[in-house]
């Protein structure tokens, strides 16, 4: 299954800060797009899955009124600058709108870009260890002479789990019964951004992180309930379980892992 992995961190970690301010030129037109797109930072202990942008990042960028799969712009990371392609519209197009507001979409691996059914667009991501998706649903833009101006700044709505002393070579993944798998992310005619999910307990790649692996993934918990994690390298199976805790979307849970605090891991296989 084509797999997206969410990254976030709110409450006690940091995902990651990055800024790019950049004009790229588009030959198709006269204008000229300055791109100010940043990753955003939510402050606490700083353990960091990714400090910047990469090179093949994504960012598709839908305009006012445009929601769909039709128009939209893709702006691609590369070599510390943006490049721009326009879909189904114009900077001109874009540029005249009375209302100055945009929505988009992270992918930093591309794997799909389709449309199930009229109206709707979905991406999904398929990659290895590091795959992501972010949004932003309350960007703006503005228009200065020539220059059309997006301020764009990526969140990651899900809960993230970041497990110490493993480390992202050793395949580990992890299942909780309270994350929901994400796949991509889909926009719609009404003008909703909003993740493409799977199913609870698939399993969730992660980021490597300075002392372990942040695993991510979309919320089902509504109350304080309990919650059991499954981690596996592919050999060994291990299983814990939290009696008094929930997951939401926006919280995240660190805890040490069967290598680093055996005795609070349940062995499952071996």
């Amino acid at each position: 299954m084509k797999q997206i992995i969410y990254a976030i961190s709110t409450l006690a970690l940091v995902f990651a800060v990055g800024c790019s301010k950049d004009d790229v030129s588009n030959s198709s037109s006269e204008y000229q797009l300055v791109v100010n797109v940043e990753k955003a930072s939510f402050g606490g202990e700083s353990r960091a899955a990714r400090n910047s942008w990469e090179d093949g990042d994504v960012v598709y960028v839908f305009f006012n009124g445009d929601y769909g799969y039709e128009k939209y712009l893709t702006l691609t990371y590369n070599a510390g600058s943006w490049a721009s392609a326009w879909v189904g519209t114009t900077a001109e197009e874009v540029a005249a709108k009375e209302t100055k507001e945009l929505r988009a979409g992270y992918i930093n691996v591309v794997g799909d870009v389709w449309s199930p059914v009229p109206g709707m667009l979905m991406v999904y991501a398929n990659g290895d260890n590091g795959v992501c998706y972010m949004e932003c649903n309350n960007g703006t833009y503005s228009v200065v002479e020539n220059r059309i101006i997006l301020d764009i700044v990526m969140r990651a709505p899900c809960a993230q789990v970041t497990v110490r002393g493993i480390d992202v070579s050793g395949n580990w993944t992890l299942c909780c019964d309270k994350l929901i798998q994400t796949t991509g992310f889909s926009i719609v005619e009404s003008g909703s951004l909003s993740p493409a999910n799977g199913a609870a307990n698939d399993p969730l790649q992660g980021f490597a992180n300075e002392d372990g692996v942040s695993f991510f993934g979309g919320s089902n918990a509504y109350s304080p309930t309990s919650l059991t994690f499954t981690l596996s390298n592919g050999t060994t199976t291990y299983k814990r379980t939290f009696t008094d805790k929930m997951l939401l979307n926006g919280s995240a849970i660190i805890m040490d892992g069967p290598i680093a605090s055996p005795a609070k891991w349940e062995v499952v296989t071996e």
